[in-house]
């Protein structure tokens, strides 16, 4: 029975060996950590009762009495003498054209004047010579005829002359731009040193008296004289004071998408750019029935629509309260900026206001809730 052989490995080959396995050991890949999942912030709004008894739109505050001011001629710009949230008188200069080219159109049509009352003032002398000769038989009716055109011509001439010189005179009357009423500079266009066309704007001045403006579907029957009430919109709707206001003005033609523009009353002291919500009931807005809706109402923004008219999905948030999942909704009419939902929706639910087609259901997000959006 034959034994077996131990061949002893030379130590040279046992040392790259060893080598081998050390190195082949050290660059074995680590067992990569475990990503952790981002959580990202999303604003979140919870659903509106359809039948509540009201529904809100967004408008804003400008000034009933507005200007937006503009040079009547063009020049550079010397100087702007107010800045925005200035409060300026009626009469006061607001901006100033350089007026050397002014004067110099001036200086000539003034010109242009005297020599035309000097040519007109020699042909009614000579006229008057004529006139003379003409009534004593010395001049023939020819030269009478003559000379009374060329003193018309003069005359139509010296009347051209004053006429440039007027204007001449209001164009520079027209470099410096003054308030047509008092109020307070809205907005600043133009700066020293740039150029100003005729009539390109440069300053907005909003004056006395306040309203809201905001647009609304055409289907929303509103009516001058009708009874809205108001909020501020950055404020907390469960503790800030409802205002009493009415519709001013409802345009009689229709934007693109079916919209109008509706004016309403708003606060002396509300200030112009703020946004303010308009409760209008419920019975009001629903031209379809005179009953309530049933459903709920989420934010346009939140919805998605799919290919089938009606049809769409929003983000909800799950129970969890800090992962999203995707429910498919059947969509109704609008109320300005929210639309119902007839089915897919509970009144308890929140939705992703913005974003749904970015974020794939199952995301964790931190839920925020923006400012004014409790129901």
């Amino acid at each position: 029975m034959l034994s077996s052989l131990v061949v002893p490995l030379p130590r040279q080959a046992l040392y790259w060996a060893l080598a081998a396995g050390v190195l082949s050991a050290g660059c074995s890949p680590a067992t990569p950590p475990a990503k952790t999942e981002a959580i990202r912030p999303a604003l979140v709004v919870p659903v509106r009762d359809a039948g509540a008894n009201s529904f809100q739109l967004v408008g804003e505050i400008r000034a009933a009495q507005r200007a937006e001011l503009a040079f009547a001629v063009g020049g550079r710009v010397q100087s702007v003498l107010v800045e925005p949230g200035d409060t300026v008188q009626r009469g006061q200069v607001l901006a100033q054209l350089d007026e050397q080219p002014l004067r110099a159109q001036r200086a000539t049509a003034a010109g242009e004047v005297a020599r035309a009352k000097a040519q007109a003032g020699e042909l009614a002398l000579r006229a008057e010579r004529v006139r003379q000769a003409h009534q004593a038989g010395a001049t023939g009716a020819g030269e009478w005829t003559a000379v009374q055109a060329e003193l018309a011509a003069a005359e139509a001439a010296l009347k051209a002359a004053q006429a440039q010189e007027n204007n001449a005179q209001w164009s520079l009357d027209q470099a410096q731009l003054r308030a047509p009423f008092s109020g307070v500079v809205g907005v600043r266009h133009l700066e020293a040193g740039q150029t100003a066309g005729p009539g390109a704007p440069v300053l907005n001045i909003d004056g006395t008296g306040r309203e809201l403006v905001l647009t609304t579907p055409a289907t929303l029957p509103l009516k001058v004289g009708q009874a809205v009430t108001l909020t501020p919109a950055q404020a907390d709707l469960q503790s800030a004071q409802a205002l009493p206001s009415r519709v001013l003005r409802v345009a009689s033609r229709q934007d693109a998408g079916g919209t109008v523009r509706v004016t309403l009353a708003a606060p002396a002291n509300a200030m112009v750019g703020s946004t303010w919500a308009i409760h209008i009931p419920t019975a009001v807005g629903n031209t379809a029935s005179t009953a309530a809706p049933t459903g709920v109402l989420v934010p346009l923004r939140a919805v998605v629509p799919s290919a089938q008219a009606g049809q769409g999905h929003v983000l909800r948030l799950a129970q969890d309260g800090k992962t999203t999942e995707r429910v498919d909704v059947t969509l109704g009419s609008t109320q300005g900026d929210w639309v119902h939902v007839a089915q897919g929706l509970t009144r308890t639910d929140r939705v992703v206001l913005a974003g749904a087609t970015h974020l794939p259901p199952g995301t964790a997000i931190q839920p925020v809730t923006p400012q004014g959006s409790q129901p």
